[in-house]
């Protein structure tokens, strides 16, 4: 007899010890994602020193990164273009907290060579697990730029409207109506600007978690931009298929039609 599958019952006689156990493992992952951090540091740093000769690296691995897209205005990539280098750090006692710069080569936009996003921890935020959420546990603080006009001012012209509702893990249906009038403007508003954990901290989250560390996966490989528009192809070449089908029908449909003569 097959066994089905079920869910399973922990013994009461046995549950404290296994949560204690757990508990272990949790933070042995956690003393895991410390010493990750202070590893891949120098690491890092000798990656940039590469990346510094690849043109516009940073700005096409921006945009390619789905979650950092999103917020991209097309107006931004003016400024964007003159992003030289993304550089991390994380705090080595808790890398829940975390700082981002933007490196850029002189423009008309701004006067800063760096802009600068920190991520401060929440003090309410439990102690470090393995398991923590950026942008929950974190608090983002706005960034000072110095625009040289209100011309150029991206995230005046381009503003920020509304915000992502909160994630509510335990709601049983998504209410979309809350995010229907959210604007996300400027990359500059959204991120730099930004307080917003929803926003901002998710901006951050996927730079600090996913870009930054795969920036060379994202720059090489477009993948779902790339799965995209193969769909697209594939749709517009089935398209062309049933149409050179219904023509074919017709054409058989006219042969096989009488002749005005054939019919008198």
């Amino acid at each position: 007899m097959s066994r089905q599958p079920e869910i399973g019952q922990i013994p009461e006689s046995v549950a404290a010890d296994l949560k204690a156990v757990e508990q272990e493992i949790d933070a042995a992952e956690a003393e895991l994602v410390k010493f990750s951090a202070r590893l891949h540091e120098p690491i890092f740093a000798k990656r940039a020193q590469v990346l510094d000769k690849i043109e516009q690296f940073w700005p096409q691995a921006l945009t390619n990164c789905v979650s950092t897209n999103v917020y991209i205005d097309d107006d931004d990539h003016a400024l964007l273009n003159s992003l030289t280098k993304i550089d991390v750090k994380r705090d080595a006692a808790d890398p829940r907290a975390a700082t981002i710069e933007f490196h850029f080569a002189p423009n008309d936009y701004i006067s800063d060579a760096v802009l600068t996003k920190e991520f401060k921890l929440d003090p309410k935020a439990g102690p470090f697990s393995s398991q923590f959420d950026f942008a929950a546990e974190t608090i983002p603080q706005k960034s000072e730029i110095h625009w040289k006009s209100d011309a150029k001012n991206l995230a005046k012209l381009k503003p920020t409207v509304g915000d992502l509702k909160e994630i509510d893990v335990d709601a049983e249906e998504e209410d979309d109506e809350e995010e229907d009038d959210f604007e996300p403007g400027s990359f500059f508003s959204s991120f730099f600007d930004s307080q917003s954990r929803q926003v901002a901290g998710s901006i951050g989250r996927a730079i600090v978690e996913d870009l930054y560390p795969n920036a060379v996966q994202h720059y090489e490989q477009p993948s779902l931009f790339e799965d995209d528009d193969e769909d697209d192809e594939d749709d517009e070449e089935d398209e062309e298929e049933d149409d050179d089908d219904d023509r074919e029908i017709d054409l058989e449909e006219e042969e096989k039609r009488p002749s005005k003569k054939a019919r008198k």
